[in-house]
């Protein structure tokens, strides 16, 4: 697995959605690849605005927020490969992917390595490309998803699997909690010098994605637990908050 290719200018870009979605848009002069489209309309303005051929779909996981543009999609670019997790069901065609695997993206001489990040949902993967991680709702800024169909022992798990990474690695998850999670953090240790920092440097910001892993090593509370019950306890609070 090589990553980018050198010298090949590849742009990652947010198409906002919904209420606080990120769907990511990753492309160069002329073909694309979209990352968990929620919503059809959006993607398809961007595209056409910026003169786009659509390759890839990259699916994270199966919430309606991250797959509910895939069929308008498919209709309207029906030669793109679609990408998603094999431990989940889907209503479309798709290519399964599972922990370990790799794919290549020509169009864009982009390879990336599939991490499975189960606990949000059971089969939540993660796409990474030795500089960038597609996380969907596993890791966010300063904060972690919820707990639904998957454990809070595989979260756990997943939240260590993903610090390992280098720390220059960037995050980009999938909404835009960023400033909300700051507040979360701080009423746990509201001197924490780095999260005062970081609320700063976000509090003019509208978009705060992507972060880097140093970062969230830094001032994410979930990456600093260090045993399974500490996670517990932490996600139950900030369900409660």
């Amino acid at each position: 697995m090589t990553g980018y290719k050198e010298n090949q200018l590849i742009h990652i870009d947010p198409i906002e959605a919904f209420q606080d979605n990120y769907i990511w848009l990753i492309h160069n002069d002329q073909n694309s690849i979209i990352v968990d489209p929620g919503d059809a309309g959006p993607v398809i303005s961007a595209l056409e605005r910026k003169n786009l051929n659509l390759v890839a779909i990259l699916i994270t996981h199966h919430h309606a927020d991250h797959i509910g543009g895939v069929m308008a999609l498919q209709e309207k670019y029906p030669h793109i490969k679609i990408f998603a997790p094999q431990k989940d069901k889907y209503d479309f065609v798709n290519i399964s992917l599972k922990n370990g695997d790799e794919i290549n993206i020509p169009e864009l001489q982009i390879n990336y390595k599939i991490i499975e990040i189960p606990g949000h949902t059971r089969g939540h993967i993660a796409y990474y490309d030795k500089k960038n991680l597609f996380c969907g709702d596993t890791l966010f800024a300063c904060g972690c998803g919820k707990i639904f169909d998957g454990t809070h022992e595989q979260m756990y798990n997943s939240l260590k699997k993903i610090s390992a990474l280098p720390k220059d690695t960037k995050i980009y998850c999938a909404h835009e909690y960023t400033k909300k999670n700051i507040t979360f953090a701080l009423s746990l240790d509201p001197d924490d010098t780095n999260l005062k920092l970081r609320k700063a440097l976000v509090s003019n910001m509208k978009n705060t994605i992507p972060s880097s892993l140093e970062e969230e090593l830094k001032t994410n509370p979930f990456l600093k637990c260090t045993s399974l019950e500490a996670f517990k306890r932490l996600r139950d609070l900030k369900d409660q908050y």
